[in-house]
């Protein structure tokens, strides 16, 4: 642990009377912040939106033991909720006048992102309305701790609406190893202090470190060459019979252009990519790139095939790319979006090594289609492990099935084509655990899986997008499981198509209406 001083924060100088807030991508340094709040403060109450399982579910057993054994120790009053089901805002509220608040302490308020909804933006505001007056009321040092994937939507509304809190903090996951932490304003008794970055680093201890200003900043250019307008190109990302500039460079493929790049200090690099198999090792190949020649040149990846899946482009994304120019793109349009990068710096902050690069490379798994109950429950929870890590968007849905439809025929219906995609088979609704989907690609991708119109074959449809949604929603599989019979359950991991069956299902075809 550091001494003398905690990276986050000066809490010795915090004003009483007032609401901080800090936000956090991932769950575990929560529990490196709550250890040492509880130590440097006078906390006198933890308050927790969700059960104690839900929360520590994810965390690792050390982490646990962490948590409870600070919590035992320094903190008299721990609250966590009782049923997941009671998770909102209000509710929340009710159970912190509840509490028997000590006068002039300081509280913790841990919350998960899935309350917060872009929805219900007026009721967020009064909630932490009413926590502001709560702690002017009683001179309390309100700490709000808020976790999850979606901070972005409280983001939006404080900075909105500053007034809110006297101090707001994130910290925002790099890689497994490194976080930046990033204070946009915070109210102290000397003053107040400005936006300010730090980068930081997990110890094996679960603290966490400042990194020195040489390991914070982006790596430069060792030269300072005017080569903005050059453009160094793989012959395998320009098509045939294409002609090129002057202001261009070839080299016959990838690996002879990286090889060829020694002095350059601006310039624009475009490496192809046609196979999902290049882009492990093109990854690797950008990150040493950009750690090289620094922040200032321009890396853009040219599909050449469509390859590239959603999980491949955020990969791609932390290595340190600019650009992906997707396949079909003219080569004159290439040429424009490089004309609009040019005198742009990438600022975005790149994981500390290889290694924790490789982190974000979705390795799919080769299984698609139908699979049994407890096998989906267990794929989908080894999934979520890695996709909140690589920072991709997943998706858990569930289709709520026809009274008059048996589970098995809807299995003639579905038909998944991408691997890594499952769907499993209860009493009542079927699951789909998409893998590196975006939210706005959710309705493209059911029509691509079901024969027939959502809307005609179930009655309603849930989508869960977090971590603590889906880990909630998957014991209700285990409530509703079906055991499909052999003769009529297709192979596992595979998806069966309508010529498997050997009993006819009828099902309802549109027809033209008669007038």
């Amino acid at each position: 642990m550091i001494k003398n001083s905690y990276p986050l924060e000066n809490t010795s100088k915090k004003l009483k009377s007032s609401v901080y807030i800090t936000t956090f991508s991932t769950k575990t340094p929560i529990v490196n912040h709550v250890s040492e709040l509880v130590k440097s403060e006078t906390i006198n109450t933890f308050i927790c939106s969700t059960t104690l399982n839900t929360f520590t579910k994810s965390l690792s057993d050390s982490n646990t033991f962490s948590l409870k054994k600070s919590l035992h120790s320094y903190c008299p009053n721990i609250y966590f909720n009782n049923h997941d089901a009671c998770n909102s805002l209000k509710h929340l509220y009710n159970d912190i006048n509840k509490t028997q608040i000590k006068n002039n302490s300081s509280i913790i308020l841990v919350i998960s992102d899935n309350i917060f909804t872009s929805k219900k933006v007026k009721s967020e505001i009064a909630f932490f309305e009413k926590i502001q007056t709560l702690a002017i009321e009683k001179s309390l040092t309100i700490n709000v701790l808020i976790y999850g994937r979606d901070i972005h939507l409280i983001k939006k509304m404080i900075s909105q609406h500053p007034n809110l809190c006297v101090g707001y903090s994130s910290l925002q996951s790099i890689d497994k190893k490194t976080f930046l932490y990033h204070v946009y304003y915070w109210g102290l008794n000397t003053g107040m202090r400005g936006d300010s970055e730090t980068y930081l680093t997990l110890n094996d201890d679960q603290s966490l470190t400042p990194q020195s200003k040489m390991g914070n900043a982006q790596t430069a250019s060792p030269l300072n060459i005017d080569d903005e307008s050059t453009i160094y190109i793989s012959h395998t990302a320009i098509e045939k019979n294409q002609k090129t500039s002057d202001a261009m460079i070839c080299s016959s493929n990838n690996d002879s252009l990286e090889k060829s790049l020694t002095t350059i200090s601006r310039a624009t690099i475009v490496l192809s990519c046609s196979t999902k198999n290049e882009v492990r090792l093109l990854g690797i190949s950008i990150y040493k790139l950009r750690k090289t020649f620094g922040h200032h040149i321009k890396i853009i990846i040219r599909e050449m095939q469509p390859c590239l899946r959603y999980s491949d482009e955020m990969y791609l994304l932390q290595s340190g790319i600019n650009l992906i120019i997707h396949f079909g793109t003219r080569f004159s349009s290439m040429l424009s979006s490089i004309e609009i990068l040019r005198g742009q710096i990438l600022t975005r902050a790149l994981p500390s090594s290889t290694e924790e690069l490789l982190n974000f490379h979705s390795q799919t798994e080769k299984i698609k289609g139908y699979t049994t109950n407890d096998r989906f429950i267990d794929y989908t929870s080894e999934s979520l492990v890695h996709l909140d890590i690589s920072q991709t968007e997943f998706a858990l849905i569930k289709l709520e099935l026809l009274p008059n439809i048996s589970p098995e025929a809807y299995l003639n219906m579905c038909q998944i084509q991408r691997e890594g995609d499952v769907m499993t088979v209860c009493t009542s609704a079927i699951y789909l655990f998409l893998q590196g989907v975006r939210m706005t690609d959710l309705p493209v991708a059911l029509r691509n899986i079901f024969t027939l119109p959502i809307r005609d074959i179930f009655s309603s449809q849930t989508s869960f997008t977090t971590v603590g949604s889906i880990e909630r929603e998957l014991p209700n599989i285990t409530q509703h499981a079906v055991i499909i019979e052999n003769k009529s359950a297709p192979e596992e991991g595979l998806t069966r198509s309508s010529e498997d069956y050997s009993a006819p299902v009828i099902l309802a075809k549109h027809k033209p209406l008669d007038f």
